[in-house]
């Protein structure tokens, strides 16, 4: 690899950082809200010539579970929100089978380039209430494709809240935000005042896979609290199938560690 070679692609791995710490940005302010985000995406290759075909560089996704998807979209498919380096943010619905492409069911934010992820959630906010009425069918050009990427990259890292030297890979980022927000949501849902006792019929089989994906949930969460709280939960759930719905107060050790963590 040439030295100019070399700088293409260290300016591609940084544009794809820090889209991606934008990403995170947004996705923080949508788990804040109580929104199930399940993943971010970024694609740093300003020069990939098959960009062209979209008049289009590089771009990013903040995408959503499955259920919240069909929530957006009444058709089977996709739907999530894109960015595009030259036409800042979209709503879009690819239903499955349909042949259409994302560009076609676009709906555009528009409010420029980069706007605040405040101003991105409250987008989202729109097309919840109304898909196929909020932003624009009208695609908007805020910089043509490959036009200046290092400036780019300078006004990405103002809004993005983080570089690898400073927060680590922005994957890791997602992780640890994603996992604060759901330990959060088990802690305030643990510790809510005024529980009823729900009965629920399960057959042995269910509740042995619930546990068995909480003990998942503990080995993979990157924080320690969410770990622990999976084990608790999973040990409890199994004890009371063990012993009985008379054992619901003996066994409610999660609870316990909420009350303690809040």
């Amino acid at each position: 690899m040439t030295y100019d070679q070399d700088g293409v692609q260290r300016l591609r791995e940084e544009l794809d950082d820090a889209i991606g710490h934008y990403m995170v940005a947004v996705s923080a302010v949508l788990l804040d809200e109580g929104l199930p985000v399940a993943g971010v995406s970024a694609f740093g290759s300003y020069d990939d010539p098959s960009q062209a075909d979209f008049d289009g560089d590089v771009e990013g996704s903040v995408e959503f579970t499955q259920a919240f998807q069909r929530r957006l979209s009444a058709e089977e498919g996709g739907a999530g929100l894109l960015w595009c380096g030259v036409s800042g943010w979209c709503f879009f619905r690819t239903p499955h089978g349909s042949g259409r492409g994302l560009m076609h069911s676009a709906r555009w934010m528009g409010a420029g380039l980069l706007p605040a992820p405040a101003r991105v959630a409250a987008f989202l906010s729109e097309v919840r209430m109304d898909p196929s009425a909020a932003g624009s069918a009208e695609r908007p050009f805020y910089r043509a494709p490959r036009a200046e990427p290092r400036a780019l990259l300078a006004r990405l890292r103002e809004v993005g809240g983080g570089t690898a030297a400073e927060e680590g890979y922005f994957d890791q980022r997602f992780a640890s935000v994603r996992t604060e927000a759901c330990q959060e949501r088990v802690l305030a849902a643990l510790t809510e005042p005024e529980q009823d006792l729900v009965e629920v019929v399960l057959h042995t089989g269910e509740i042995e896979s619930l546990v068995r994906f909480l003990e998942f949930a503990e080995g993979a969460a990157p924080r320690p609290e969410a770990r622990e709280l999976a084990r608790r939960l999973g040990s409890d759930l199994a004890l009371r199938a063990r012993d009985g719905r008379e054992s619901h107060q003996e066994h409610r050790t999660a609870f316990a560690y909420a009350v303690e963590r809040d």
